[in-house]
């Protein structure tokens, strides 16, 4: 029995990590006295918050507990004095953080269930998306129970001007990793037998050759050619198709960074030479350039933009099944509400926020297409403004020129100049060449 007992491998428990505050712009205490005066102002004693990204965005940590995203699995209450309680595994938890949340109470997560039982006669707000059934039937028998959104969501969702400032190094990294591979796919899919799997693994070398790679945001779609038609396409042993001349390669992924995460899809040509995708994919960048030239008020909101998005498409009785965009997280869900730009997405708005932007057109069993860049509002003079975070190539051989007006055609070579200024001392000599061709005026 000893000798069975000797031969068990010990379990290793990814421990939870405070980020440090050049990265995330506010220290916790601060963004723990915004929480308090929402509850002074709502008349509520305590918030039970049970969504562990809103945690890691209260207490600045972040864990290990997602395979793409940094969470750590817990749950908090903090109430009107100020007492904030972390439930968590506390093997996660060492001592070099519990000093550095030394104004958090850090309990084991197994002590939750009585914890919350001997909470009575209290006014407490729990958070209508994720807090479960039966936390909530727990706290319900002794107290007022106020079912509304975290409002750490919204708060969240506000990135402060540091947060924004590395989300665009983030993306400046990320775009390098992206080019390099849609130059490596361009030069080497008529002379090697390059597979959807190969493809995406190939990807994700380049993105791991940069030391602040952590790992992927989302599982990566590498669809060529029909599977570039599944909006959601996973690439699997028997899907797994070559990349063939005359397909289109459709690829959407993201990575995150300890300062930031991406999101981007880029479509290009292998060697496609029809007039009809082409004119297509035309119309789609056409929605794409009208999303991000989006004129931007105090009252704008998703649902607005949406509806220019799909315009040109639907001038030719085409749409897509899909929303225009979602918010996204800092170094967090690559997946962010509460905004959004989608037909029924009503909230306003606001500098700070960062959504996607990736129109698209699938033809079942055919080709699909999709030009997603990442978006971050920002006050310039009066105005907020839609600033470009995404920095990778837009197929110009896709293009066709006399479908776009002048405006659309300036916004490409405007964004092309941006995306070489960029990137132009991340490439090595030959990919420079190529560059300097990817991002010359159309």
């Amino acid at each position: 029995m000893e000798a069975i007992k000797k031969q068990r491998k010990k379990i290793y428990y990814n421990k939870f990590f405070k980020l440090d505050e050049r990265f995330t712009g506010q220290n916790s205490t601060k963004k723990i006295t915004k929480i308090l005066k929402i509850l002074i102002k709502n008349k509520v004693d305590a918030q039970f918050i049970s969504s562990s990204e809103n945690i890691a965005w209260l207490l600045n940590i972040r864990g290990n507990d997602s395979k793409f995203s940094p969470l750590p699995n817990s749950y908090l209450i903090i109430d009107r004095k100020k007492n904030v309680n972390l439930f968590c595994n506390l093997k996660k938890i060492d001592k070099k953080l519990r000093k550095k949340l030394k104004d958090t109470k850090i309990n084991d997560i197994s002590s939750i269930e009585q914890f919350l039982k001997n909470i009575r006669h209290k006014k407490i707000q729990v958070d209508k998306i994720s807090c479960s059934i039966y936390f909530k039937n727990l706290l319900q028998k002794e107290n007022n129970i106020i079912k509304k959104y975290d409002p750490i969501y919204f708060l969240k969702s506000i990135k402060n001007k540091i947060e924004i400032k590395n989300t665009i190094k983030a993306h400046i990294t990320d775009g390098a990793a992206l080019t390099k591979f849609l130059f490596w796919i361009k030069d080497n899919f008529k002379k090697r037998n390059i597979t959807e799997i190969l493809a995406e693994n190939k990807l994700l070398k380049f993105r791991s050759n940069n030391t602040n790679f952590k790992f992927l945001s989302f599982p990566t779609i590498s669809g060529s050619g029909p599977n570039g038609a599944i909006i959601h396409y996973k690439a699997n042993k028997k899907s797994n198709r070559l990349l063939q001349k005359g397909d289109l390669y459709l690829v959407d992924s993201g990575g995150q960074y300890s300062f930031g995460t991406t999101d981007v899809t880029r479509t290009i040509s292998l060697d496609n030479d029809n007039k009809k995708i082409k004119s297509i994919y035309t119309r789609v960048l056409k929605g794409h350039i009208a999303v991000a030239s989006y004129k931007l008020n105090k009252k704008t909101t998703g649902s607005d933009i949406d509806f220019v998005a799909r315009k040109p498409l639907k001038s030719i009785k085409l749409d897509y099944p899909h929303g225009t965009g979602h918010g996204v997280g800092y170094f967090l869900n690559v997946h962010e509400g509460p905004q959004g730009i989608s037909k029924g997405n009503k909230i306003k708005l606001k500098e700070g926020m960062i959504l996607s932007n990736e129109p698209g057109y699938y033809k079942p069993g055919k080709f699909g297409i999709r030009i997603e860049n990442l978006l971050a509002i920002k006050k310039i003079g009066k105005f907020n403004k839609f600033i470009n975070l995404t920095m990778a190539p837009i197929d110009k051989t896709l293009i066709e020129k006399k479908l776009l007006n002048k405006t659309e055609v300036q916004w490409i070579n405007e964004y092309h100049k941006n995306v070489f200024s960029n990137l132009k001392n991340l490439m090595n000599i030959r990919e420079l060449n190529q560059l300097k061709v990817a991002c010359s005026n159309l």
